[in-house]
């Protein structure tokens, strides 16, 4: 019993390190976009629960402050390769 749930947890254990998830990297990629994009990169944050990926596209909310101090909120559809 032992030896066999020591199996599957060094199979669970090993299927980990091989996944590729490029759904993060294109998030990733997306929001370092979004950060060189806005004029004032240290005010932004990012609605996580709002983010979606389709394809190359990956859909982000963010708020940050526009010139006057004032926090607006955008969505935008950003195309990453």
């Amino acid at each position: 019993m032992k030896r066999s749930i020591l199996g599957i947890l060094i199979v669970c254990i090993g299927m980990v390190g091989c996944v590729n998830d490029s759904k993060i990297d294109k998030i990733i990629r997306a929001k370092q976009m979004v950060k060189n994009m806005v004029n004032y990169p240290d005010t932004l944050s990012f609605h996580e629960f709002s983010t979606e990926v389709s394809g190359n596209t990956v859909t982000l909310t963010f708020t940050c402050k526009n010139g006057f101090g004032v926090p607006e909120t955008h969505t935008v559809n950003i195309v990453v390769n």
